[in-house]
Parts: C-alpha cells; sequence; structure tokens
C-alpha cells in the first residue's frame, strides 16, 4: 500500500547511474491492483498461505491486540508530540483503528481457512499500478517510483534516458 493517493503524479525510473536515469516514464499513481498473473498460485504458494493461516488462528489474539495497540498508540502520540494534530484527533483515530480492527477481526473469524487463504494471497498480489502518460502501464514491483516532483528535485543535475516498459512474459 502507498504512502501517496490514487492520482498523485509519479516518475516511474528503470534505474539510474550517477549521472543518468533511465526513466520509463512520467503518469499516476492509479492505486494498487492485482498484478499481471494474480490469482494463478502455484500448489507450494497455497500450501505456504495455509501454513501462514493456521498458525495465525493459534495464536493469542489478546497478546497480538494488546502489541499492536500499544504501537499504534506510541505512533499516534510521536504525532502528537510534534505538532501533526491534536490529543483530540488523536483520540479519535485510535478509537476509530480499534474499531476497524474489530470489524476486521469480526470478518476473519467468519471465513473458513480456505477463504483467509484467498484473501491473504490476493492482498499480496496487490501492487501499485503506475499508468504512463504515453498510455502504457508500470507496476511498482518492476521499477522505482516516485511523486514527479520529488523525482524533479532528486534527478535535477542527471540526463534523463526514457526506456521502454518492462517485456512482460505472456504465459
Amino acid at each position: 500500500m502507498s504512502a501517496w493517493s490514487a492520482g498523485t503524479r509519479i516518475a516511474a525510473i528503470r534505474n539510474a547511474t550517477e549521472d543518468t536515469v533511465f526513466l520509463f516514464g512520467r503518469g499516476i499513481y492509479a492505486g494498487d491492483h492485482p498484478r499481471p498473473g494474480s490469482g494463478n498460485w502455484s500448489q507450494g504458494t497455497l500450501d505456504m498461505a495455509r501454513r501462514v493461516v493456521e498458525e495465525s488462528l493459534n495464536k493469542n489474539v489478546d497478546a497480538l491486540r494488546a502489541a499492536d495497540d500499544a504501537f499504534m498508540v506510541r505512533r499516534i502520540a510521536e504525532s502528537v508530540e510534534q505538532g501533526k494534530q491534536t490529543q483530540e484527533e488523536a483520540d479519535r483515530g485510535i478509537a476509530e483503528y480499534r474499531r476497524l480492527r474489530l470489524e476486521r477481526e469480526a470478518r476473519r473469524a467468519a471465513m473458513t481457512v480456505d477463504e483467509q487463504v484467498t484473501e491473504l494471497l490476493t492482498q499480496m498480489d496487490l501492487n501499485p499500478r503506475l499508468d504512463l502518460d504515453g498510455g502504457g502501464t508500470v507496476w511498482g514491483c518492476e521499477c522505482w517510483w516516485m511523486p514527479e516532483a520529488e523525482f524533479d528535485k532528486r534527478y535535477s543535475k542527471h540526463s534523463v534516458v526514457v526506456v521502454p516498459e518492462p517485456a512482460r512474459s505472456t504465459a
């Protein structure tokens, strides 16, 4: 999941050297989507995901929830200390976080192990889709990418070479 919102102007970079950046292009971050080939999981991948799900069912939920809660409370307290939000906003944020976590836990508890395996793998298949101005698409797993303004600042002294999209297997 990206820190930037869908619609953010981006630059998609294949690679860079000390003085040259090889750019797939500029465009927009279109959000996280299933990347090509998603859903075609091997038996080994399905087995791995099943083990992860089954192991999670045997964990102490109260201990996990307490650790998660402590992490979020610390993170939000830092945000208040830095003046990024008020204590009142922080209190509302942690209450909303706890509410959403409970909803997520209840939804998962109502799912079969097979449904949880599919959900896990589907979420793992999500990847940033970068729609280039020239009409192509590059996936986040295929490049380095960043907001366009950050690219312009970081690579202002580099030569820019536009390169074609990555070749993808059709199999």
